[in-house]
């Protein structure tokens, strides 16, 4: 009988003992979101080929929308593995973005990652028009002028023409590879302004 007190004792020490700890992060992540600790805004828009890079960039994109400027992109390493029934490109870089949030001037980095299928001998010739789908993630690390005190994701959607593919048998042809690129995301501020 006495070890089923000093258990159960135990046992109800454990239960209140987490349910303080809970509460104290619930009330601790309250406390933050009701101080009004910065905002996030959200961003989308296109982008397209641009010869507006900076030099010693691979190439860049013109954007327009939410961010209007230039984002030069510096491509620092790829895989390329060819598949059954296509190839999977995968590339790693960084950015460097000049330009406006909503008419206010600034600048940003970014580090990216690349994910895209491409129709088979892609990785033989790197040719970039037999690309099928792809997208990239951006994380917005270094920032100045609206961008000071800004974290944030965006993702590009490439808009690919000509694509076409049976859905019966699952056959398909590349189009004429990405000649837009959507974009969409967020970006999370420190300050209210």
């Amino acid at each position: 009988m006495k070890k089923e007190t000093g258990d159960a004792f135990w046992r109800s020490a454990r239960v209140t003992t987490a349910s303080v700890l809970a509460s104290m992060i619930l009330a601790g992540g309250s406390t933050a979101l009701a101080d009004g600790n910065g905002k996030s805004i959200s961003i989308s828009g296109n982008s397209t080929f641009s010869n507006c890079g900076v030099a010693g960039s691979d190439f860049a994109l013109g954007m327009t929308g939410d961010l209007e400027g230039c984002l030069s992109i510096f491509v620092q390493g790829f895989t390329c593995k060819e598949l059954a029934d296509f190839d999977h490109y995968t590339e790693r870089g960084r950015e460097a973005f000049v330009g406006t949030l909503r008419g206010k001037q600034g600048r940003f980095t970014t580090d990216y990652t690349v994910d895209a299928a491409y129709a088979k001998g892609f990785c033989q010739s790197l040719d970039f028009s037999l690309e099928l789908s792809g997208s990239c993630i951006h994380e917005i690390h270094g920032r100045s002028g609206v961008f000071t005190d800004g974290e944030g994701v965006f993702t590009l959607f490439d808009v690919i023409t000509n694509v076409t593919g049976d859905p019966v048998t699952g056959a398909f042809k590349a189009g004429g590879g990405a000649n837009n690129f959507l974009y969409s995301g967020s970006i999370h501020f420190d300050r209210d302004d």
